[in-house]
């Protein structure tokens, strides 16, 4: 699949960045996203893991004002690419790995996230764990996840299901149970439309 996104990094920006489509299939705003993104580097100081950043097409507005010290992972180097790009100048390390394999020590981040990337993946739930174990003791962590609780969105989701674009359409309950198998009760979480929102943190 990273391939994929190496080739429609541009065509996947268009889409998704599109206020218009977000609004009416999933039910959401661009400026949820940049939002979120803004709570998370805004939750602790230190070094923050955004994994599976795409292109940044959301967040490179707050990255690039962020102070914080950036890495910035994704399986896609087409996508690492756009996302290069749109910093500019910006100290962020830029990496490209596979989520369930970061070429980090565990405990190296006091804020961890990841932001519309559980929804893409077979087994989101063990991508919990993996991430989990990159947080410092007392660490933040951020997700967001397409579900499928609105009815727009979850036909939308299972076309994208067959077209092999995305994970079994989870819904906002399934992610809550799994975010306090992970987190425990630090687990809390949101929906907005067709995204739900983890906030967590780790003891």
């Amino acid at each position: 699949m990273a391939a994929d996104y190496d080739r429609n990094a541009r065509i996947y920006d268009r889409l998704i960045g599109n206020r218009l489509y977000n609004r009416l299939v999933w039910g959401t705003s661009p400026r949820d996203y940049s939002d979120f993104a803004t709570e998370a580097l805004a939750s602790a100081d230190g070094p923050f893991l955004d994994a599976g950043c795409g292109t940044l097409v959301f967040t490179a507005e707050p990255y690039g004002a962020s102070p914080r010290p950036l890495t910035l992972v994704d399986g896609s180097q087409g996508m690492l690419d756009k996302a290069a790009e749109r910093l500019g100048e910006s100290s962020a390390n830029l990496r490209r790995a596979d989520l369930f394999d970061l070429p980090f020590e565990p405990g190296g981040f006091t804020t961890v996230a990841c932001h519309g990337v559980l929804h893409v993946l077979a087994e989101p739930w063990r991508a919990l764990a993996s991430l989990r174990a990159q947080l410092a003791p007392g660490g933040t962590f951020f997700a967001s996840m397409l579900v499928r609780d609105r009815a727009v969105g979850r036909a939308y989701l299972e076309m994208l299901q067959r077209a092999g674009e995305v994970g079994p359409p989870r819904s906002e309950a399934e992610l809550a149970a799994a975010a306090r198998d992970v987190f425990g009760d630090s687990g809390r979480v949101t929906r907005t439309g067709s995204m739900a929102w983890l906030r967590a943190s780790a003891a």
